[in-house]
């Protein structure tokens, strides 16, 4: 009997030791840091994540081709005023640096204010650096140089070029594009989650213009600028998120271009009750199974797709020609998603004249939108002629460049892919 009594007594102390160390190693686990690889249990704490906003720097162009821009009160002066100090009252970014950018960087602080007050042609000069002429290609490659993960760059410019009276202007301008595809390129390759968003708006212009063999003349017209906006794509979308088109002042943005990489994943299906077919048991989101013609005598069925993540608005989203669909037998329209869709931003919908199985593949593509070529000016020399006022010479090359460096691997964002069977 003494001895069961003894064999209980040791049997309980180990239960209650095993119960202790199984509280001690609960509690460390509660002690733990949770970080995006670890799995979130009934036992682990969901602690919040602290979000680095990103530095954006603004690099202002004070070449002399700039002088026009600043020269009294001016929608330059109104859209980067405004711009800015949206940016810095919208909880975007921890700081806001400012620059003069020619063939130098020049450091001017972060006094928005006392920044555009002192935009003047006079302001320009004492600033310093070659403001003779304009390489755009080593000005992108030194604003990408100090671009990083958790920095937005903004470059403020004509983005005019300004190859001299002695080199092969077309020559020049391939070689441009060229340089700007390498630069961008070898970005990429340590930054593959950049996006760039470039603004043309305009201004009154009241200065000498100078031509592509550096010959000025007087004007005093409106002329086209830019807003170059580079950082990591997540930086990016909620700048342009919180701090909407509309909101420029002066005479606010006529075009927009945005690049980022493409072939990235979304989340898509087929929505169900949108034609006569039932839905594939083992992969119901892709695969049509048992699909025939409804009361309008064709195979319909609709797409639910996000596509939020791209810098894209909703007109490029809409618009069918920017989507390749690899059948020819369907036609393809995109709408709106219905409200309550879950989180999806558009409605691919799809119809066929015929039933028949198919693999349907379809793209939404990249491209240079056609702005880029209307404002354009090829031959950069006499300013009033041929509508060169409201045109940028070389401006094609420059974008053009940006463009293929984005594209090298493929020329679509996103890829969806359909199953039909009847």
């Amino acid at each position: 009997m003494r001895q069961k009594k003894i064999m209980y007594s040791i049997l309980a102390t180990c239960a209650i030791s095993m119960v202790m160390l199984g509280g001690c190693n609960r509690t460390s686990k509660k002690k733990t840091d949770v970080n995006e690889n670890t799995p979130v249990t009934a036992e682990t704490p969901v602690t919040s994540v602290e979000i680095i906003k990103p530095t954006i720097n603004v690099y202002v162009e004070n070449s002399g081709s700039m002088d026009g821009y600043v020269r009294g009160v001016t929608d330059f002066k109104h859209a980067t005023y405004s711009y800015l100090s949206d940016i810095k009252i919208s909880n975007v970014t921890r700081e806001i640096n400012l620059f003069y950018i020619n063939s130098d960087v020049i450091p001017y602080g972060n006094d928005i204010s006392d920044f555009i007050e002192k935009l003047d042609p006079n302001s320009f000069r004492i600033r310093g650096g070659n403001r003779g002429t304009s390489d755009i290609s080593n000005v992108l490659k030194t604003i990408l140089s100090e671009t990083g993960q958790d920095t937005i760059s903004m470059l403020i410019s004509d983005c005019i070029f300004s190859p001299g009276k002695s080199k092969d202007a077309d020559q020049y301008l391939i070689n441009q594009q060229i340089g700007i595809k390498t630069n961008f390129a070898e970005y990429l390759e340590n930054n593959p989650n950049s996006a760039i968003c470039i603004y043309q708006l305009s201004s009154q212009f009241d200065g000498y213009y100078y031509n592509r063999e550096d010959t000025r003349v007087i004007i005093n017209k409106r002329r086209p600028f830019y807003i170059w906006i580079i950082g990591d794509k997540k930086h990016v979308t909620e700048l342009l998120t919180k701090i909407h088109p509309s909101k420029f002042k002066g005479s606010g943005i006529e075009n927009t271009f945005t690049i980022m990489r493409g072939n990235q994943a979304i989340d898509y299906a087929i929505r169900p009750g949108t034609g006569k077919f039932s839905l594939d048991k083992k992969e119901p989101r892709q695969k049509i199974a048992k699909a025939k013609k409804d009361h309008s005598g064709k195979l319909s069925f609709a797409i639910n797709a996000n596509f939020s993540q791209f810098l894209l608005d909703d007109t490029y989203l809409r618009n069918v020609n920017n989507y390749i669909l690899n059948d020819k037998d369907y036609q393809l329209a995109i709408s709106n998603s219905p409200q309550g869709s879950g989180g999806y931003t558009h409605s691919l919908n799809l119809s066929s004249d015929k039933v028949k199985p198919s693999y349907l593949s379809i793209k939404l593509k990249t491209h240079v939108p056609e702005w880029v070529e209307r404002i354009n000016d090829d031959i950069g020399l006499d300013i009033n002629t041929n509508g060169a006022m409201n045109k940028t010479y070389g401006i094609k090359y420059l974008i053009h460049g940006v463009y293929e460096a984005f594209t090298q691997q493929n020329d679509f964002y996103t890829e969806i892919k359909i199953s039909v069977n009847n």
